[in-house]
């Protein structure tokens, strides 16, 4: 877990291992503790292995989650009965522990790209919770899904207008350039009931992140400026994509969604995190909106 957190590896050295065999050996990598774990006796039938888990932390899996669903009663509106989309569910984060929480009486609806993630999510969720459904989207990303067959810039969210109270997106658009995040936020607008909110998390570019990184602060180092986004490597773009904070605020707006003035920022550039270390959320910044 110490070589993950590296920035010389994940900034330099990850991006230049080609895809397939960077997955690869990611999956050799945690191999050998999903096999303590099994020796042990400790796997839980709705935590996915750990050389499974393609985003998010590996070691703390359902700490994530449950501090995920904290996060979004204190300032995302989740309530009880809400309506949540969850895009880029991946295998469950946010899911594991709404579907453990008896109070929890809405419904959820979780989209991924990554087809491995949503058939573990149908086998081990769906099928004991039947208010949790998974849904693939068949979006080409050259990092997660290389064989998608659309676009994310003209791919429809498979849901009618206003049909949520909150929609949900980590560590989604660190992975999307411009014209498909810029997409994505239409259709958030669009499937958001009115006063419904939007939790999204970014790396955002601003004074204070820029000058952290100059400082060598930073866990995650944009070194190409690209106009209103930043890139860690332009051979692997969707790796990890930094954002404008102002470009992120106009977009908003001019979908029709309001952010809130306090951004919750992370501590991927040096800050104090947001999340605190134990939770394994301590990365990444977060916008919340609102549908007015």
């Amino acid at each position: 877990m110490w070589l993950l957190k590296q920035p010389i590896f994940t900034s330099t050295i990850l991006p230049a291992i080609p895809r397939p065999i960077r997955w690869m050996l990611r999956r050799l990598y945690f191999l050998p503790l999903d096999l303590i774990d099994r020796v042990r006796g400790r796997r839980d039938d709705m935590v996915p292995a750990k050389s499974e888990i393609f985003t998010g932390s590996i070691d703390a899996f359902k700490r994530t989650g449950e501090t995920l669903v904290q996060r979004l009663v204190e300032f995302g509106g989740l309530a009880s009965d809400s309506s949540v989309l969850d895009v880029g569910c991946g295998m469950g984060r946010l899911a594991v522990p709404l579907a453990h929480n008896p109070d929890f009486n809405g419904s959820y609806h979780g989209l991924d790209i990554v087809a491995s993630g949503i058939q573990w999510c149908n086998d081990n969720i769906s099928s004991k919770h039947p208010n949790f459904e998974f849904t693939l989207a068949d979006v080409y990303n050259k990092e997660y899904n290389p064989k998608g067959h659309f676009q994310a810039s003209e791919y429809e969210f498979p849901y009618e207008d206003e049909t949520f109270d909150l929609v949900v997106l980590v560590s989604v658009f660190t992975h999307m350039l411009p014209a498909d995040m810029e997409h994505y936020v239409e259709e958030i607008s669009r499937v958001l009931k009115k006063g419904g909110r939007c939790f999204a998390t970014y790396f955002l570019i601003n004074s204070e992140s820029l000058h952290m990184m100059a400082s060598g602060q930073s866990s995650v180092r944009f070194k190409h400026n690209l106009g209103s986004y930043w890139l860690v490597n332009t051979k692997v773009p969707e790796l990890s994509v930094g954002y404008d904070e102002s470009f992120v605020a106009d977009l908003y707006k001019s979908c029709g969604l309001i952010a809130e003035r306090n951004i919750h920022y992370g501590g991927w550039c040096g800050r104090a995190p947001f999340w605190s270390e134990e939770s394994g959320l301590g990365d990444q910044d977060v916008v919340v909106a609102t549908k007015p």
